[in-house]
């Protein structure tokens, strides 16, 4: 029997916004030392005292209007993504005109953006926009974001190597990308079992914990890592049983290990189009196919 590969898309990371605003926590800190030392100078009537304060609170007066500012720029570009979250080719066209024509196109933020909206449609050209900007450039909150996006483009495109040292960039234990991590580390766990590392793979994997929001797509990616895990650590019949659990959740999947864009490993290749053969979802597929011709 001879069964087409399912069909199958390079899906991209989900748009991931950038912090915006500060915690008011900090807010209220900055706030507090500021009146502490002002009341300070003002008891001691020191007119050096008082210079000093007031030279302090004019740098920390820049530097919040600095951040403001920069605050603002994140919120339009995370305005412009939600603009774009129906998916639809056509939305993700006009958020990608809006970001382009904006006076802030080669701002880091603004790169990180279109390249989230170009990866649908075109991986290459994303990640050739992305790689454009040296990781240090982009803020500190957004770097693991940035190498994220940068490990599913290159595992999308069989750059294998280039993946896992993307990958080995991200922290994953980051209390604050608590809600990114489940993806993260399914992501990452693939970059590591494809470059020689299954068993860290593996149980980094036992380590997640789906969240309520987007479980589904999260799990089928994790189920995808332990393909490629267990098929690495030479457990065959492991492997197998993954392929069956994605074929039975719907045959397209398989498509992750067939096309040829992925470069594979021939074995696995091999191993996945016997699953596809053999379901029965690909049977009534192909019997269906038939009939149409």
């Amino acid at each position: 029997m001879s069964t087409e590969a399912p069909e199958t898309t390079s899906e991209a990371a989900p748009p991931a916004a950038p912090p915006v605003g500060f915690p008011k926590k900090v807010l209220f800190w900055i706030a507090g030392i500021a009146i502490a030392l002002w009341a300070f100078a003002i008891y001691t009537g020191s007119i050096v005292v008082i210079s000093i304060v007031g030279g302090l609170t004019l740098v920390i007066g820049f530097l919040l209007l600095r951040a403001f500012m920069f605050i603002r720029k994140q919120r339009n570009v995370v305005n412009i993504l939600q603009g774009a979250a129906t998916g639809s080719p056509e939305a993700r066209r006009q958020a990608l005109d809006k970001l382009e024509t904006g006076k802030d196109a080669n701002d880091p933020t603004n790169v990180f953006a279109r390249a989230q909206l170009m990866a649908a449609d075109d991986p290459n050209a994303a990640l050739k926009l992305i790689e454009s900007v040296p990781l240090t450039k982009f803020p500190p909150g957004m770097q693991d974001d940035v190498s994220l996006l940068k490990t599913q483009l290159y595992l999308g495109l069989g750059r294998t190597a280039d993946a896992r040292k993307a990958a080995d960039t991200i922290n994953l234990d980051n209390p604050e990308r608590k809600q990114a991590r489940p993806l993260a580390a399914s992501i990452v766990a693939e970059a590591w079992a494809r470059t020689g590392k299954p068993k860290q793979a593996l149980a980094l994997l036992e380590t997640m914990e789906l969240p309520a929001k987007d479980a589904e797509q999260i799990a089928i990616q994790a189920r995808v890592a332990k393909v490629f895990a267990r098929f690495a650590a030479n457990q065959r019949g492991h492997a197998r049983n993954e392929l069956n659990a994605l074929a039975d959740e719907d045959v397209n999947h398989l498509g992750r290990f067939l096309d040829p864009r992925f470069k594979v490993h021939p074995e696995l290749q091999k191993l996945a189009r016997q699953v596809l053969e053999k379901h029965p979802a690909a049977r009534k597929m192909m019997k269906v196919q038939v009939q149409r011709r």
